[in-house]
C-alpha cells in the first residue's frame, strides 16, 4: 500500500468484516464491510475489480473458509488476478 497509494494509478478497496473506523482510514483507499459468508455480497463487492490481493489470517480462518469464499466470489465477479494469502509471507 505504501507503494500503490501514492501513485494514484489504482483504486484500492479494502474488504473487512468490521465497520470502517476513521482512525484506521488510509487516504486513497475505500473500506467496504463485507460478509464473507455471503457469496452474493462478495461478488457484488468485487464487481469490476481486476486484481485481488488476499491477506486473510490463517490463524483466524479455520480451513481457509474465508479465502475460499473470496476465491469463489472472485471467479464469479470476473476478477483477472488473485494472489492468495500464502504469498503475503
Amino acid at each position: 500500500m505504501d507503494v500503490l497509494v501514492p501513485t494514484g494509478k489504482h483504486e484500492i478497496i479494502l474488504l473487512s468484516r468490521k465497520d470502517p473506523n476513521p482512525h484506521d482510514s488510509i487516504p486513497g483507499t475505500t473500506w467496504l464491510k463485507v460478509d464473507y459468508t455471503s457469496h452474493q455480497a462478495l461478488v457484488s463487492a468485487l464487481s469490476g475489480v481486476h486484481t485481488v490481493l488476499s491477506f486473510t489470517d490463517a490463524r483466524h480462518d479455520k480451513g481457509g473458509k474465508s479465502q475460499i469464499a473470496l476465491i469463489d466470489a472472485s471467479i464469479a465477479a470476473g476478477v483477472k488476478r488473485f494472489t492468495p494469502a500464502e504469498w503475503a509471507v
